[in-house]
């Protein structure tokens, strides 16, 4: 079905200004955290408030969700943070009604992005147009998925590590295929075109300059944590071990020498578990919706070069130094899992 039969629209949200109050919850918590928050102003704006609910920082306590009022930069109310709202591009579905069933409405939402591989963030909007009790049919919400230009980014890296504006022009050649709309066997084909071009002109240091750019973002909130620990202990072994402690996200990662050595966990670990056959188990082991269906067409090796830049984006992050990051196995190369060496700069007391 298009976007619009399933009542989806795709669309660009400009920057907003808000002030903004922070917690750690779930959805089912929001309604009441919005009227704490409303109370807490001596004239509230008759604006919507947009929930932002970052799953990338999810832990003990729940997701990290801001309430936030847009207001207008002579906003002189004291006592509340303030920032910006990114400008973003987003496919978003409206929900009426019960404010229970607001999951079931964000699935048909969530299953477009699956079914077509739009490659979303871990951030998703809603934005409270009216919300009045959990069972009221005049609730009225729009959900925004936040999309990953994963695209946009590709074309970016292309133009300033290539730096020839013919070749990154051939490399991008049939981009209209990477859209919202297209299948995902579309996307596909289009990867596979772009792999097979970048291979042909640009070297491996080239191609891991440009990919490892066009990894999701990793949560800020986390490299910041990783970081503290980095500084105030001094010792790459204190962040390992803090890593360890979240097998899920950090995937359980060890140190020899100046390299760190880890290896990606299932993507789906309840499909990993219970598959039948190897190729079930890579289908559920690969995170990559762009190519997971796909793994045993031929898919260029170099694809890799962007997980690489989830682990660049991390050890860099917390070091504040360049890190380079070897892909030692790979589901496209015919391995049974996905393993990363991340060479990282050490000082001499690091060193074991």
């Amino acid at each position: 079905m298009s976007l619009k039969e399933l009542g989806i629209i795709h669309k660009q949200i400009e920057p907003i200004f808000v002030a903004y109050y922070n917690f750690r919850g779930e959805l089912k918590d929001v309604p009441s955290k919005i009227e704490e928050f409303r109370e807490s102003f001596i004239i509230f704006p008759p604006n919507p408030i947009i929930v932002v609910i970052d799953y990338g920082v999810y832990s003990e306590g729940g997701s990290d969700i801001d309430l936030c009022l847009p207001i207008d930069k002579n906003f002189n109310e004291e006592g509340f943070n303030v920032k910006t709202l990114e400008n973003v591009e987003v496919l978003s579905i409206s929900h009426q009604g019960s404010y229970n069933m607001l999951s079931e409405t964000s699935q048909k939402l969530f299953n477009y992005f699956s079914e077509h591989a739009v490659l979303g963030t871990t951030k998703i909007r809603l934005v409270f147009q009216e919300i009045g009790k959990t069972d009221s049919e005049n609730n009225r919400v729009e959900i925004q998925g936040i999309i990953h230009l994963w695209d946009n980014n590709l074309q970016k890296n292309l133009d300033k590590v290539l730096d020839d504006k013919e070749k990154s022009k051939n490399i991008m050649k049939y981009k209209e295929l990477f859209n919202v709309e297209t299948s995902r066997e579309e996307k596909n084909q289009w990867v596979k075109s772009v792999l097979k071009e970048l291979d042909i002109v640009a070297d491996n240091y080239q191609k891991y300059e440009i990919l490892s750019n066009c990894a999701h973002e990793f949560s800020q909130k986390r490299i910041d944590k990783l970081r503290d620990i980095y500084v105030v202990s001094g010792s790459i072994d204190a962040v390992v071990e803090e890593m360890q402690k979240d097998y899920l996200w950090y995937e359980n990662p060890t140190r020899r020498g100046s390299v760190i050595y880890t290896t990606k966990i299932p993507y789906n670990l309840e499909g990993y578990k219970n598959a039948k056959t190897q190729d079930e188990k890579k289908r559920n082991y690969c995170h990559c919706s762009l190519v997971r269906e796909y793994l045993d067409e031929g898919i260029s090796t170099t694809f890799c070069n962007c997980s690489a830049g989830w682990y660049r984006q991390i050890w860099e992050g917390i070091l504040k130094k360049p890190v380079r990051i070897e892909i030692l196995k790979t589901l496209l190369n015919g391995d049974e899992s996905c393993e990363f060496a991340i060479h990282i700069p050490l000082d001499d007391k690091d060193i074991l």
